[in-house]
């Protein structure tokens, strides 16, 4: 018997091979679509899963008191660590590590000279030994006990090793220039997984750079984190607690405006509040939308699997009346009609894995994560795949399998159709097809809404000049430090360089330091502003098009004797316009001199920050960056002309540069993958709707043949009858999108929250919505209605 179900399903399939065709493609997108989903979210949440202490490690932050304004960010002092370890029985073990940011690495020959320079944008960190106590990174060669208790030691990740030396073996004892200073190659690391927002490619011992701040409890570097392991018994509470009775004795004497407090392991990839060393975040929030959006994609290819399914039921009725006149039961018949819709499930699901198999490289660029077919071989995942194709089998079989073993089988055999409850069947199908509508509208709306603010980003005013603006890193050795005056006029000579500017940072991403600002006649520990401290020549203010809203900028200066601010440090310090400030003294980190210009305030950090208090000086000592407005006909030769200067002046020194449009670009680097992706899911739900559209139109038709043959005898134009067909389409879609605009306007609002600068959430964006859907159901519908409406009414009245 089992085997005769089988010869009828596949000789079923092949009989309707375009409705067959067109039932696997809307399934097996749908279940792609569903399996890449899930492959990204279980590699987000896989995140430093495989350490063993994993439940018992937390980050040691800092929240800002400030209720109203709250802040959170991530650095300690440098005696924290330290301190929580001997000082907290909570507290088993802790760990300082910290990032050291970009870094020069010179691989030296015997004779000292440059042998290898390479650049490391990240991946350079200084850490203490409790660290590797704490998580399980581990050695190839070398001891973790004493690779990292002497100052200038460094451990390399065998990748990056063998990127210096050719080999992973050997290299114990070879030293090695990074940012300037010899530090000696102490043990070589096994390469970390791609899961870790510990991306390593070398650790430097954290007395390196330790020990001149061992004592400072007030200065703050926001990459410097330090981790705690929790004693056994101990819980995050208790930890908070402890926590804050050593803020009091410790913080608030030198900065009562933040306190500690303890974030486990596992926020670091999720929470963005506070971000990691990656800066990369994966909100919970994003992993549950994309969660919902791949079941509701499969959802709507099982809705619509089942639309056809059914349309394509009446031409089998004559089959099943057949069969049930001979003896068959209705079990039976549901056993078959479910295992035809599990062959037609599993040749899908088959087809489904190579959509897969071929999106995965493309998926893995997008979202910037590492993913390969290899990934689908888990022995887990096989399980969980087989059971998705086990339940979407049930689910879209179960429904036609009622329909078609519910036949009455005189009825079907005197060709009157399904029988007596086939109308309240329609108003199903009809429900079916509206969902299907709610779910591809919701996201067509979201992907408008995401896409307009990412043009918003790349279009919005940022208060300085960013196109035909390139700039590039020197060192800041003493040596360098002489040649910035003989820098700047060589960069100044070159043909198609417009101006020349200096600076400490960029203008945007780590573009300053953050310092206390008083006012000499009030200076009490609670009356100051926190405000950004830029360091650069008058150069800077040409090249990024500052405006000045009053006064002028500082003069050029080996150190600092002037400040200009920005309009929100103005209206901070409660002056009442920007000339009145001018002259005016303040205190910025201890040094007291005036202000000399006022700055319109422009956008240092993202469109989602609000705008912060800037003050800005001049220190030739502090100069590492130079800027250049140029004019982009010429950019290559500028390009070309730099990389030649930088290796006369600077010849262990790489040159790098980047465009400032695109390190603003950067900025929105999840936003534009966000997009790419509602917009990749929303085609999909539009093309499996479509399907579902396609389905019940067909079924429409054949159920109306004979009232259409009636009205074409009587006289109705084709036209009329197309109408009659298509009408009710357009009214499913408009249901559609009254559920679906309100749930868009909801979820999308609450999402442009997250951004202090956004668009509002216009009438075109719905508009445009109803339009294109309305448009592409009667692209869809329309064949099959004129296809109707032509049909020659005697074959549809032969039987009356």
């Amino acid at each position: 018997m089992i085997k005769n179900y089988f010869k009828t399903a596949i000789r079923n399939l092949s009989r309707h091979k375009i409705n067959s065709v067109i039932n696997i493609a809307g399934l097996a997108v749908g279940f792609a679509a569903f399996l890449l989903i899930f492959l990204v979210v279980q590699y987000e949440q896989s995140f430093d899963a495989f350490h063993t202490k994993k439940d018992r490690i937390y980050r040691v932050v800092r929240n800002s008191t400030d209720k109203v304004n709250p802040g959170y960010r991530t650095g300690v002092p440098v005696p924290v660590t330290a301190t929580l370890r001997h000082e907290l029985p909570e507290v088993k073990n802790a760990a300082a590590i910290s990032s050291a940011g970009d870094v020069q690495v010179v691989v030296p020959a015997e004779n000292a000279s440059a042998l290898k320079k390479f650049r490391e944008k990240d991946g350079i960190y200084f850490a203490e030994p409790q660290f590797f106590q704490m998580f399980d990174f581990s050695l190839s060669e070398g001891d973790l006990k004493t690779a990292l208790t002497e100052p200038n030691t460094v451990l390399l990740t065998k990748a990056t090793a063998i990127k210096y030396f050719g080999d992973a073996k050997g290299v114990i004892g070879k030293t090695i220039k990074m940012s300037g200073k010899l530090v000696k190659i102490t043990g070589v690391l096994n390469d970390p997984p791609t899961n870790t927002d510990f991306p390593m490619k070398a650790v430097v011992s954290y007395i390196t750079v330790a020990a001149r701040n061992a004592n400072n409890w007030g200065g703050i570097n926001d990459e410097n984190y330090c981790f705690v392991e929790l004693a056994a018994g101990d819980t995050q509470s208790r930890l908070d607690r402890a926590l804050a009775g050593f803020t009091t004795r410790y913080i608030k004497p030198v900065n009562h405006d933040y306190y500690l407090a303890a974030q486990p392991l596992a926020g670091l990839h999720y929470d963005e509040r506070y971000g990691n060393f990656t800066g990369r975040t994966f909100s919970k929030g994003l992993i549950l939308a994309l969660n919902l959006i791949g079941l509701f994609l499969l959802i709507v290819a099982c809705v619509n699997f089942i639309n056809l399914t059914v349309a394509q039921a009446i031409n089998r009725g004559r089959e099943v009346g057949v069969r049930k006149v001979l003896g068959g039961s209705r079990l039976q018949l549901m056993v078959q009609f479910l295992g035809e819709t599990g062959i037609t499930s599993f040749f899908a699901f088959l087809f489904s894995l190579l959509i897969v198999v071929f999106c995965l490289p493309g998926l893995s660029n997008l979202m910037d994560i590492h993913l390969s077919a290899a990934t689908l071989y888990s022995g887990k995942l096989i399980v969980f795949m087989l059971g998705t194709l086990i339940i979407v089998s049930l689910i879209s079989g179960i429904y036609p399998a009622l329909v078609l073993s519910g036949f009455n089988p005189v009825a079907v055999l005197k060709g009157g159709g399904m029988g007596a409850d086939h109308t309240r069947g329609v108003f199903f199908r009809r429900g079916l097809v509206v969902f299907q509508f709610v779910i591809a509208q919701a996201l067509i709306i979201g992907t408008l809404v995401v896409t307009s603010q990412m043009d918003y980003f790349r279009n919005a005013d940022m208060g300085f000049r960013k196109s035909a603006v390139i700039y590039a890193s020197f060192p800041t050795d003493s040596v360098a430090r002489t040649r910035v005056d003989y820098l700047h006029n060589e960069l100044a000579k070159i043909p198609g360089v417009e101006k020349v500017g200096m600076s400490m940072f960029p203008m945007v991403d780590e573009g300053g330091w953050a310092t206390e600002l008083r006012t000499p006649t009030k200076n009490t520990p609670d009356s100051y502003i926190v405000v950004n401290m830029k360091i650069s020549d008058p150069g800077f203010f040409s090249v990024y098009n500052l405006r000045l809203a009053a006064g002028r900028a500082y003069f050029p200066s080996d150190t600092m004797r002037e400040y200009v601010v920005n309009e929100t440090v103005v209206k901070s310090l409660g002056i009442r316009n920007n000339q009145e400030a001018i002259g005016k003294l303040i205190n910025v980190g201890g040094r007291i001199l005036p202000i000399v210009g006022v700055v319109k305030d422009y956008h240092y950090n993202s469109l989602r920050d609000a705008i912060g208090p800037i003050v800005m000086s001049s220190d030739k000592r502090g100069f590492h960056l130079a800027s250049l407005q140029i004019d982009l006909r010429q950019s290559k030769s500028v390009v070309e002309a730099m990389d030649r200067l930088w290796g006369k002046t600077f010849p262990e020194y790489s040159f790098e540069y980047h465009f400032m449009d695109q390190a603003v670009e950067n900025y929105y680097k999840q936003e534009n993958q966000l997009s790419k992706l509602y917009t990749i899911f929303s085609g999909i739900a539009i093309f499996i709707s479509c399907l579902g559209l396609y389905g019940l139109i067909s079924f429409m038709a054949v159920q109306r043949k004979k009232e259409i043959g009636i009205r074409k005898v009587l006289g109705a134009p084709v036209k009329n009858i197309v109408m009659l067909l298509s009408k009710e389409f357009t009214v499913l879609v408009i249901i559609a999108f009254f559920i679906a605009a309100p749930l868009a306007w909801y979820f999308m609002h609450q999402w442009l929250q997250n951004y202090t600068f956004h668009i509002n959430l216009g009438i075109w964006f719905f508009a445009a919505t109803i339009l294109s859907s309305i448009s592409i159901a009667w692209l869809t519908v329309g064949y099959t209605a004129i296809k109707a409406a032509l049909a020659n009414p005697v074959k549809s009245l032969r039987t009356e």
